[in-house]
């Protein structure tokens, strides 16, 4: 018996293989189609590796943000309504066509390409904060030159930036895991050496703020201090140290804090939270890089799209909670059967941007779009049917013989059947030339009833 779920492997290649003709029609009528598909893909890959190791997972977790934000690039670049709906359409054929390859994901597998899209969300909602803030400002340079002073100016701003930096070093140094640094024989050594070091910033902080309230204090009763506290106060040299320690010890505490919560949740023995968190912050940040590098890019575009990536990782968070709940109780949706439904939607999708029919080579490649992805996903369902048969009754060792003889029908009647409708198309084309929007979509509803047809009538 077949126990992962997966088709035998004759019959997922020649569904691959109905898929790749079906998508390179549909990319005919719409080049960005193709861009979707390898999207898909990526996304597939990523929920694919999560099962693995921690480095793979690692892997996945910072492919993830990537593949999503080219998706939003590709979808973005459409321009027009049915241009986003033929890439989002693409982007659903390379994904399912991956489940197809690979078989249906673990709850194992989901629930840690969720964890990685919602840290990847968050990420990605930082980063697109960040950029609405640097366009705000101004620019770059400009919002790099207010990070020190964000605690304020003059002697308070500097009392409030000693404090900040303080207190965000101290939470790192205690949320941290001393697993990271020690072994825990010498967890009591760890504690010893925390512990002193804590007090040590402590002590010097509380020195330095008593010593600048002094001189505050002071400063009216003689000139010179007045100018001293407002030179140390006003200092670039002391406050930009002051905000990166602040900033990385803040980073630091945060991270900790988010894999020590996942570790007291968790009952099992291995955790992958690290790898997690590491490779959703990393794929963010070659995110960044990436974009960085293609030279002048407008800050709003930067902060929309990373917007707009952070929207779609939490869409396919709660995705992926919802589908691994559904793995769990073996109510979830067959990648065949979604493939399939892809597939037609794309032949729909295609013929509907169909303005007039006329007999010339124009006519030949929106057919070629409409139908041939049809005549696939009816090939796709119906060999993914009998391969489910082939599964549950012999398991992954079927012959390849007989898969190859189905194979061979069904795509001798998907190959019959869009000859059929290319001849209705044609004979549409001859008698009315110009066919109205709706009296097209009527031939090729008609039409694909008549595949349909032959397709049963034939079986």
């Amino acid at each position: 018996m077949n126990t992962d779920g997966r088709l035998p492997p004759t019959t997922r290649r020649g569904i691959a293989l109905a898929a790749g003709i079906g998508a390179l029609a549909l990319a005919l009528a719409e080049p960005l189609v193709a861009a979707g598909v390898l999207v898909g893909i990526g996304l597939a890959a990523a929920v694919g590796l999560s099962a693995s190791s921690y480095r793979r997972v690692a892997v996945a977790s910072a492919l993830l943000p990537i593949v999503v934000l080219g998706g939003v690039a590709v979808v973005g670049l459409a321009g027009a309504p049915i241009a986003a709906l033929s890439a989002l359409v693409g982007v659903i054929l390379g994904l399912t066509a991956g489940g197809v390859l690979g078989g249906e994901p673990t709850p194992v597998a989901l629930l840690r390409a969720g964890a990685a899209a919602l840290c990847s969300a968050v990420v990605a909602g930082g980063v697109a904060l960040l950029a609405a803030g640097i366009d705000t400002l101004g620019g770059a340079g400009p919002a790099l030159e207010a990070v020190p002073w964000l605690t304020g100016y003059g002697p308070s701003g500097l009392f409030l930036a000693l404090v900040a930096a303080a207190v965000a070093v101290a939470s790192a140094l205690f949320l941290v895991p001393p697993a990271a640094f020690t072994v825990p024989s010498r967890r009591d050594a760890y504690d010893g050496t925390r512990n002193a070091l804590t007090r040590m910033i402590g002590v010097a902080a509380a020195l330095a703020i008593a010593v600048l309230a002094v001189l505050t204090m002071l400063s009216p009763f003689a000139p010179p201090l007045e100018s001293l506290v407002d030179a140390v106060a006003g200092s670039v040299v002391v406050r930009g140290p002051l905000a990166a320690v602040t900033g990385v010890a803040a980073v630091v505490a945060v991270s900790a804090a988010v894999v020590r919560g996942a570790w007291v949740q968790t009952d099992g023995r291995r955790n992958a939270t690290v790898a997690i968190v590491v490779g959703a912050v990393s794929g963010v940040g070659l995110a960044v890089a990436g974009v960085g590098s293609l030279g002048s890019v407008e800050t709003t575009l930067v902060a929309a799209g990373f917007g707009a990536t952070a929207i779609v990782l939490g869409v396919g968070w709660l995705v992926a909670w919802l589908y691994e709940g559904a793995v769990l109780q073996d109510d979830a949706p067959d990648p065949v059967t979604a493939l399939a439904g892809a597939l037609a939607a794309g032949g729909i999708v295609a013929g509907s941007t169909v303005d007039a029919v006329l007999l010339d080579l124009e006519t030949v490649r929106t057919g070629a779009a409409a139908f041939v992805p049809i005549a696939a996903a009816l090939f796709t369902y119906d060999v993914g049917r009998y391969g489910r048969t082939l599964a549950r009754e012999i398991g992954p060792d079927a012959s390849r013989r007989p898969q190859l003889v189905r194979l061979g029908w069904s795509g001798a009647i998907a190959v019959v059947g869009v000859l059929v409708a290319a001849l209705g198309l044609a004979g549409a084309a001859v008698f009315a030339p110009t066919l109205s929007v709706p009296a097209t979509a009527g031939v090729i509803g008609a039409v694909a009833a008549v595949l349909g047809g032959t397709w049963l009538l034939v079986r």
